[in-house]
């Protein structure tokens, strides 16, 4: 009895001292709610984003370990409770008051604007407890890259948060090879100028010749290289241009969507900057962290 009351005893301590190591683990946690973004913009049909967006950003900040994402739920109750706005579209003077009251560390609202006939998509990223601000913002050619478009903008608001990862302010949507294009390109010109070498060689040795059988011999291997040489030349012809053609629609801005962060706008966040090293495995890495 005395055992198994020890062994009882045991198991409890090791429980009761296990508790704090979780919850120290979820404070490091960010907790961050993501309100339903603002169509700035003159287009219908960018109104179905509204609430679009809001989603699909949520979704990737949640599949980060380190950030916490309020459910919709309790932000629609806040907003309904306090009527501060419909459809969760706030105004960002309330967002820190909706943070406060969902107990949200940080609230990211946004607005979908075009400019210059490009889609672009504006957050900021508010501090409840200091209304400090930092801006991140994505654009692409039009709503079809809205899902790259928010994985970019994702994969920045992890950065500007943790420091972990890396930021990225242009992304290719569709690569093209067309270096390696070129690399064939390049052997179908070398392999052409051959054979018309061969062409021009065998050609003045059939004039040359001086009797029957070389005169066969030479125009025969004249006439074959020539023909070689015509049909390489076509397919080199063929491969420059589609080496151009891929190369243009490689460098083409519509194939890239562009994030910028917020910098020295007046009254907006100075960020602390830290630099750190990261091991992962045998390879060591720069981390650089922002924190407000």
């Amino acid at each position: 009895m005395g055992r198994k009351v020890y062994i009882t005893v045991f198991l409890i301590s090791i429980l009761i001292s296990s508790i704090p190591a979780f919850s120290a683990r979820d404070e490091n946690k960010i907790t961050l709610a993501v309100m339903d973004f603002k169509n700035n913009s003159s287009r219908l049909r960018y109104d179905r984003l509204q609430r679009t967006v809001a989603e699909m950003l949520k979704t990737e900040l949640s599949q980060y370990s380190d950030i916490v994402v309020l459910e919709r739920k309790k932000i629609d109750e806040i907003l309904s409770e306090y009527a501060l706005a419909q459809a969760g579209v706030i105004e960002k003077k309330h967002a820190r008051e909706v943070g406060r009251l969902a107990g949200a560390e940080y609230i990211i609202t946004g607005e979908i604007n075009v400019t210059s006939g490009q889609l672009r998509i504006d957050t900021h990223i508010i501090k409840v407890a200091t209304g400090q601000i930092v801006g991140e913002k994505v654009s692409g050619a039009s709503s079809n890259f809205i899902e790259p478009m928010i994985h970019l903008l994702a994969n920045n608001i992890i950065f500007v948060l943790t420091g972990n990862g890396k930021r990225t302010e242009v992304r290719k949507l569709t690569t093209y090879y067309a270096n390696w294009m070129l690399v064939s390109t390049t052997g179908l010109v070398v392999t052409t100028a051959l054979f018309h070498s061969a062409y021009k060689s065998n050609y003045d040795k059939y004039h040359d010749a001086s009797n029957l059988g070389e005169f066969d011999n030479y125009y025969d291997k004249a006439n074959k290289n020539y023909k070689i040489r015509n049909v390489f030349l076509v397919v080199s012809s063929a491969a420059a241009i589609t080496t151009f053609i891929l190369w243009q629609a490689d460098r083409t801005k519509s194939n890239r969507i562009y994030a910028r962060n917020t910098k020295n706008i007046p009254g907006h966040l100075q960020p602390k900057w830290a630099l750190g090293v990261l091991a992962d495995g045998s390879q060591y890495g720069l981390s650089l962290n922002i924190r407000f």
